[in-house]
């Protein structure tokens, strides 16, 4: 079995509730009450316990009601298998607590405490609808695939008699479609090449046979049935499509924001059930523009709340589905990259995404909300069009801090509204300020591309029209296909208790609410991002909250550049020597070289030169503290740093200047202690760098 234990450079919390489970930087667990009050986790005499100790990764813990706790494990072979351990104040477990919870206790735990230990996208015994339309496709409280149309219930997907669940589906490959067909109903996988499998199921959901499409099939397919199968919403759009949207309403709709006025109204005049407040942008002839967009989907809440809160419609569904598909061709603004975000994200929204199954909005416990489908509530229809074109579905704020950083503590901050400029004169490395927040990792990688290739920041953002006086934005990852996803964040940031005109996270040097803000705004959707699945976050996969991004590696650096990483150290031990592929992190290849290997040595510090010679930065991983002799910190233990090219007009440069994200701090002249107590940047030769026991060098390659 692969291992499931975190590689970890930074400590982080895993779960925080009333109590907090904590990863250590040996990947050892941890608890306590909270993060500044922590116990090693023993069982009998075993004084580290990681993910790999007993095949079993750590999810939650909460108090016992008599001074320990209840801690929660799950099955690295089988979702299902959720064990429950009592732990003393200590951190000591009682071998004899040890239980394994029935499917019963399990749904109780889940309700109770709001979390989804077996990871079906739920809480307790309840289905989770992963897509609607005609055909709607579910997954079971204990993580089998269900079918259904209509108001009858699921029925569970089966392959030679056994349920359909995604230890059976082969490696790689995901449901992305279901249709109903004549004999039931067609289901289309995809791998991560992109091929589509077109599997066939009875009427009570029993496969029958398939085959993988080739692309004349697929194109034929999608275009006699005007179904998006493949995810790409690339149907084209020629006269007359709209008959295919069965709503004449939305219909309506539609067929006048494509006739170049406002939508619903194309002489540009009143839009009904809309206030004066909220803006009208006009698109192009043919194209329909964000706020276009959003105006016919709140035109539709409307609708439904002045009719006693009545649920989405299955024509309704049938209609926006069919506008989503062709949304590349239907979609426009003046903004670069405007049709692929709103074509992305209107598609998430309407024909579902793993991001659907719940709806955090700034709170500390998720609620459930589940894809559109007919019967959906006109409450969960906004909710939708909220998390993906308003930037509604904020993260929670909590965070077990930077542990690097002896000043910051775990957090909880409110929101507040900025009115801050996105960039202010481009983007600059100086721009980056780590913040609180223990997500070193993510902010050296922006802020290496900020001072290597600032317009590739820029890139990621696409800014929207105000709504009713909200702003927002689409931000734009990279996942490890090279495929761009995109979350939709507002103008709300996390302030500080004690002065909520400052930052709480990520900024500039000053901390200003009110200032530029395109680096706390990218950790925010940072954290959204997680919800897409597309993020190598552990146990902490899928949940929308700044703690679960805390503590990485280098793979943001794919995250923003459509790339590959590599991750590079040297070792004296040559049974650590490696090449490949770092288990749960698609984006990262590791490089473990022993330096007594004179040809390795010269082959990495090759590779080294070439990448700051040639305009990136390395990313540096940094595991020992490393101070001068006035007691600065060079080099930040347990914590990532950044290094550049120290002389651009050298084409052959070999020296750097390491950068740390906490921000800029020179040195002294002449050269004492520091108030701030750490140096950046500091020069270095890449091959001092090399010598640093326990450092890693990470560089990337773009995609092709």
């Amino acid at each position: 079995m692969p291992s499931s234990k975190e590689d970890v450079l930074e400590p982080h919390a895993r779960y925080i509730g009333g109590a907090t489970l904590f990863v250590n930087a040996d990947a050892s667990w941890s608890i306590g009450p909270n993060s500044s009050s922590l116990k090693p986790l023993q069982y009998a005499t075993i004084a580290h316990i990681d993910d790999d100790t007993f095949g079993y990764s750590a999810l939650a813990a909460e108090p016992d009601g008599k001074g320990g706790y209840r801690l929660w494990v799950r099955s690295d072979s089988d979702n299902n298998v959720i064990v429950e351990v009592s732990i003393n104040a200590n951190g000591q477990a009682a071998p004899e607590s040890v239980k394994v919870l029935s499917l019963d206790q399990l749904y109780a735990v889940e309700n109770q405490f709001q979390v989804d230990l077996n990871d079906n996208g739920g809480y307790g015994a309840e289905s989770v609808l992963l897509q609607g339309g005609a055909a709607s496709l579910y997954i079971s409280a204990s993580g089998a695939y269900q079918v259904g149309n209509g108001n009858a219930a699921p029925k569970t997907m089966t392959v030679g008699g056994a349920p359909l669940t995604d230890k059976v589906l082969p490696a790689g490959w995901d449901i992305v479609d279901v249709e109903t067909s004549a004999s039931g109903y067609a289901a289309y996988a995809q791998d991560a090449s992109g091929a589509i499998f077109a599997a066939d199921f009875d009427a009570n959901g029993a496969f029958t046979g398939g085959h993988v499409l080739s692309a004349a099939e697929l194109t034929a397919l999608e275009t006699s049935q005007g179904i998006d199968v493949n995810g790409d919403f690339s149907l084209p759009a020629p006269a007359g499509w709209t008959s295919a949207i069965k709503d004449p309403a939305i219909r309506a709709l539609v067929d006048g924001a494509l006739a170049n006025g406002p939508a619903g109204s194309p002489s540009g005049g009143p839009v009904y059930g809309l206030s004066a407040s909220h803006p009208q942008q006009a698109s192009a002839t043919g194209a329909i523009s964000y706020t276009e967009l959003v105006t016919m989907l709140q035109n539709i809440v409307t609708k439904h709340k002045a009719d006693n809160n009545s649920p989405i419609t299955a024509d309704e569904v049938s209609s926006l589905q069919a506008l989503a598909a062709r949304g590349k061709a239907a979609f426009s603004d003046t903004a670069a990259n405007s049709s692929d975000y709103l074509a992305y994200v209107f598609g998430k929204m309407v024909n579902g995404s793993e991001a659907n199954r719940f709806y955090t909005g700034g709170t500390t416990k998720a609620s459930e909300l589940g894809s559109l489908n007919a019967g959906t509530s006109v409450a969960g229809f906004e909710q939708l069009i909220g998390k993906w074109l308003l930037g509604s579905d904020m993260p929670d704020t909590t965070t077990g801090g930077d542990t690097a950083n002896p000043k910051a503590r775990g957090a909880a901050p409110a929101y507040a509204a900025s009115t801050g400029t996105l960039f202010v004169d481009g983007v600059t490395l100086a721009d980056v300020n780590q913040g609180s927040a223990g997500d070193c990792y993510l902010m050296a990688a922006l802020a290496g591309v900020a001072g290597t290739s600032p317009t590739l920041i820029q890139a990621m953002f696409v800014e929207n029209a105000a709504v009713n006086g909200v702003r927002s934005w689409g931000v734009r990852f990279f996942d490890a296909k090279g495929q761009a996803n995109w979350v939709t964040v507002n103008d709300q940031l996390p302030v500080s208790a004690g002065d909520t005109t400052k930052l709480a996270y990520a900024g500039q040097a000053d901390k200003s609410l009110n200032g530029e803000i395109w680096l706390p705004l990218l950790e925010k959707a940072y954290a959204q991002a997680n919800t897409l699945g597309i993020l190598p976050r552990s146990e902490n996969n899928g949940k929308n909250s700044v703690m679960a991004v805390e503590g990485g590696g280098a793979d943001p650096l794919a995250q923003i550049v459509a790339g590959k990483v590599t991750q590079y150290s040297l070792t004296t031990d040559s049974t650590k020597v490696f090449t490949g592929g770092i288990t749960g992190n698609d984006f990262v290849s590791a490089k473990i070289v022993l330096n007594t290997d004179a040809k390795g040595v010269a082959d990495l510090l090759a590779t080294l030169k070439a990448a700051i010679n040639g305009g990136k930065t390395v990313w540096v991983g940094v595991t020992n503290t490393v101070t001068d002799s006035f007691g600065n910190k060079l080099l930040v233990g347990s914590h990532a740093h950044y290094a550049l090219d120290a002389d651009k007009a050298d084409p052959n440069n070999e020296t750097v200047l390491v950068y740390n994200p906490w921000g800029l701090k020179d040195l002294p002249s002449p050269p004492a202690a520091t108030d701030a107590q750490f140096v950046s940047p500091t020069p270095y030769t890449l091959t001092q760098l090399m010598g640093i026991p326990g450092i890693d060098l990470a560089v990337y390659e773009p995609l092709g």
